[in-house]
């Protein structure tokens, strides 16, 4: 049962990388930039700004809650 709930995590985390990764390529005057995630470990993982070089980290430890996203670096 716990390896399903982990299952469920990683498809959760990667799901919200792949919505986060479905920006527009020209972005204009957003200083927000595009994102990319990297997988962290098995419910995490690292979203970087590619026009920034800022990174965060994301993790869901239980299927049925959002992720929870640190700041983004300096």
């Amino acid at each position: 049962m716990k390896s399903w709930h982990i299952a469920l995590a990683v498809a959760a985390v990667v799901l919200t990388v792949l919505i986060a990764q479905t920006q527009a390529a020209d972005q204009g005057a957003d200083v927000r930039g595009r994102y990319e995630g990297v997988n962290a470990s098995v419910n995490a993982v690292w979203v970087i700004d590619t026009r920034s070089g800022t990174v965060r980290k994301c993790t869901q430890e239980f299927a049925d809650q959002a992720p929870a996203c640190s700041a983004m670096s300096n």
